[in-house]
């Protein structure tokens, strides 16, 4: 039957049912306590002139002419009072019907007090005095009428109340069936939609790979997912409803409409102040008004260092094949050259000569070996057992002009006899490198005097490789972060591989580890190398 009405109209239909009996109840109710209280007033007044018929009585035996003319006068209004309003069938018979004629009495009885106080007439006051009991009888008869005729108009009252609550109660029960528990289905199941689409929405932001944050109209964060705490350290209640956006990302004009659908690459910085390379998009939400923009961001720290380590890679290979074209190119001329050296020993008997094509052997033979140990450095070798020794041996060779033009104090403490697996030329590399740096900070900080030491030494469980300097130390604070990718301050890149890289050799080929400390105006690494 209500199918075809909304829930809006039914509504209304509805609460106009009940405006319309609380109405109705208010109405009757009203109706009901002026009836009582109406009824109450004929009661009592009913009441009252049994007790003047009393005093009218009372006053004539004693004498009390003052009295008796109030009480008369009393009577007599509330008699013409009572007779004037409209009378129930059988009120009418009380007051005017022929067995009681209540009417007449009342007034016969009020005709011989005013005589008696006129005249004193004792004929009037014999007739009161015998009257008044008989009278009082009478009117405790219109007394009991009134009464229930109150009673009556109050049980009909309260029955229409009855059934106006009735009806009430049928128009709820009909509201509750037709109304709020279609409408109570309807909201349930549209609750559990959202609460789906929300969870679901929720699932996919917290098991994305990428930040998600949005900000509402105000820049403040409303929502911070896994990643997010992941990449930049600070928490969910850290952040949320705080408009901190900027301190994550200072560089970041999320403002700017020209930036919406534009993937950024920019710097973020993490809760322990670090800067880290990020790519990042906004967008905005049209579908809710309190979210006013998406961020998506992607920490591209690890893809940094793959092109880092495909640019290191490159690098080598590129030197390597660079290597390859000059060896190629001088063996020969070399090759010729020693020829040419070992035919004028020959041909000649002048010492100074033979002195001089000597000499020129040794350094042709020095250029042989060198071109012979470039390649050695750069060639890409298989893992082998070998002892560490060997590694400094080549990584020397490579920087032994260098230390010689710089004037670099060398002093090497080997004591190692056991040997390890893995590939010579990659910690061949980290000694580089690590040399490599002093070397740099040498020539940058002109350091007097400087010194380089190496000692390597065998423990119960390790090859203990230390490298020292006196260039001044480590200024970087904590000291664990020069291991950190990204985190080199020269201005122009070295030829060698950075530290990083040089602690996940260490740690993935070696299964070891790789340590910086300052000490004596200086930096001493160490690197552990497991048997």
């Amino acid at each position: 039957m209500f199918d075809g009405f909304s829930f809006t109209k039914r509504y209304i239909l509805a609460l106009t049912i009940i405006a319309c009996l609380s109405l109705l109840a208010f109405f009757n109710l009203s109706k009901l306590l002026s009836i009582q209280s109406n009824d109450a007033a004929l009661i009592n007044m009913s009441g009252n002139q049994k007790i003047i018929t009393r005093e009218i009585a009372f006053f004539s035996i004693y004498y009390k002419i003052d009295k008796l003319k109030s009480k008369i006068q009393e009577m007599e209004e509330n008699h013409k009072k009572l007779t004037s309003l409209e009378l129930s069938e059988e009120l009418n018979d009380v007051y005017y019907g022929k067995k009681i004629n209540l009417d007449e009495k009342v007034k016969k009885y009020l005709f011989h007090a005013k005589r008696f106080y006129e005249n004193r007439d004792g004929r009037s006051q014999n007739y009161v005095l015998k009257s008044s009991e008989h009278l009082l009888q009478d009117l405790q008869k219109a007394v009991s009428v009134y009464l229930k005729e109150a009673q009556a108009n109050t049980r009909k009252l309260q029955q229409i109340e009855t059934y106006i609550m009735i009806s009430t109660m049928i128009t709820l029960l009909f509201e509750a069936l037709f109304i709020f528990m279609p409408a109570n289905r309807s909201i349930n199941k549209r609750t559990n939609d959202l609460i789906k689409e929300k969870e679901f929405s929720n699932a996919v932001i917290e098991t994305s790979t990428n930040a998600i944050i949005t900000l509402d109209s105000d820049l403040k964060i409303r929502t911070f997912n896994k990643e997010a705490e992941k990449i930049f350290l600070y928490t969910k209640s850290e952040m949320l409803n705080r408009p901190l956006f900027g301190r994550l990302i200072p560089n970041s004009d999320v403002l700017n409409t020209d930036n919406i659908g534009e993937v950024q690459e920019l710097e973020a910085v993490n809760k322990e102040g670090k800067s880290f390379p990020i790519r990042i998009s906004f967008g905005r939400s049209g579908e809710h008004k309190n979210i006013a923009i998406v961020a998506n961001i992607q920490d591209i720290s690890k893809e940094k260092l793959n092109d880092k380590i495909l640019e290191e890679q490159s690098k080598f290979a590129a030197l390597g094949e660079m290597i390859a074209i000059i060896a190629h190119q001088w063996r020969q001329p070399l090759a010729q050259l020693s020829f040419n050296c070992m035919y004028i020993k020959k041909k000649t008997k002048d010492k100074d000569i033979l002195e001089e094509s000597i000499a020129n052997e040794e350094i042709i033979q020095f250029m042989s070996e060198t071109i012979t140990n470039f390649q050695d450095f750069y060639k890409k070798t298989d893992n082998t057992v070998f002892n560490p020794i060997v590694s400094i041996e080549q990584a020397l060779r490579i920087v032994d002009s260098m230390l010689r033009l710089k004037e670099v104090s060398l002093t090497k403490e080997i004591d190692s006899k056991i040997e390890i697996y893995g590939n010579s030329n990659s910690l061949a590399h980290i000694v580089l490198s690590i040399i490599q740096n002093t070397l740099d900070i040498v020539k940058m900080e002109k350091v007097e005097k400087p010194s380089i030491s190496i000692s390597l030494q065998d423990t119960e469980e390790n090859i203990v490789l230390s490298i020292s300097d006196n260039a001044g130390g480590i200024k970087i604070e904590p000291i664990e972060d020069i291991f950190k990718p990204f985190n080199t301050k020269k201005e122009k890149s070295s030829t060698g591989i950075g530290l990083y890289m040089s602690k996940m050799i260490i740690k993935n080929q070696f299964k070891g580890t790789i340590k910086a400390r300052n000490i004596n105006n200086g930096a001493e690494f160490t690197i552990l190398l497991p048997h």
